[in-house]
Order: C-alpha cells, then sequence, then structure tokens
C-alpha cells in the first residue's frame, strides 16, 4: 500500500478514536454517572471548541492535504503536526493514568499506538520526497 493510503487511513482512524474518546465519556450517563462538570454553566467553553476543532476537525484538512499535494514542504508540515499530535496523545494517556478508566486507558493506549505509527510512515513519506 502506497504510503499516503497509510498515513490518510491512520489520520482517519486518529479521528475515529477521538469521537470514541467524547462517546465514551458521554456514554456513562447510561449507567448513571453524572457527567456534567461542577463548574458547568450550560454553555461549551471555548478549550473544548478548540480540542474538537484540533483533534476532529483539522485531521480532515490534513487528509485532504495528503490527497491533494505532492509537495515537500507539505510533507515535513505534516510530519512535524504528527509528531505534535503523538506528543499530544501521550500527555493525554499519562493524564489519563492518573485515575485509570479501562475504556479511556485502553482506547488512548491504541490511539498512541496508531499517532506512534503514524509519524513513522510520515517520516519515510517524507524520506521517500527527499530522493
Amino acid at each position: 500500500m502506497p504510503k499516503v493510503h497509510i498515513c490518510v487511513t491512520l489520520w482517519i482512524i486518529l479521528i475515529i478514536m477521538m469521537i470514541l474518546h467524547f462517546n465514551y465519556h458521554v456514554g456513562e450517563i447510561f449507567y448513571g454517572i453524572d457527567i456534567v462538570r461542577p463548574e458547568a454553566e450550560g454553555v461549551v467553553p471555548l478549550p473544548t471548541h478548540l480540542i474538537r476543532i484540533v483533534f476532529q476537525q483539522l485531521p480532515v484538512i490534513w487528509v485532504i492535504l495528503l490527497i491533494y499535494t505532492d509537495g515537500r514542504p507539505v510533507k515535513l508540515g505534516l510530519l512535524l503536526i504528527s509528531l505534535l499530535y503523538t506528543l499530544a496523545h501521550a500527555a493525554h494517556l499519562v493524564g489519563e493514568l492518573q485515575e485509570p478508566d479501562v475504556s479511556q486507558t485502553s482506547l488512548l493506549s491504541i490511539t498512541l499506538i496508531a499517532s506512534t505509527i503514524l509519524s513513522v510512515e510520515h517520516y519515510r513519506l517524507y524520506q521517500e520526497c527527499a530522493r
């Protein structure tokens, strides 16, 4: 499979994982767990919007760039972006381990693995372009 296809697939997997991550939190209401934050005021805070944009919407743009561009600067940019995402996923997993939840911990572990593989594949894609 071409490396571009691998990267596209991994970005899509990461989007799905982030949607599942949110879904797991919301799904707790079915078990009687109060998911409302104590400081909630009935308004979605700006950081939540930013997290949704960064982890669920921007990756769609990365996929589009992968499909429709072939330039070395884009490949370098996406490599750097994938490394930032991997660091973010690692930090999120470490944070989750402070108060582990079996579902979230396993999901975020798989997410970190997929993100790490994505960074490796982006590096390989960039190297291909350098030749």
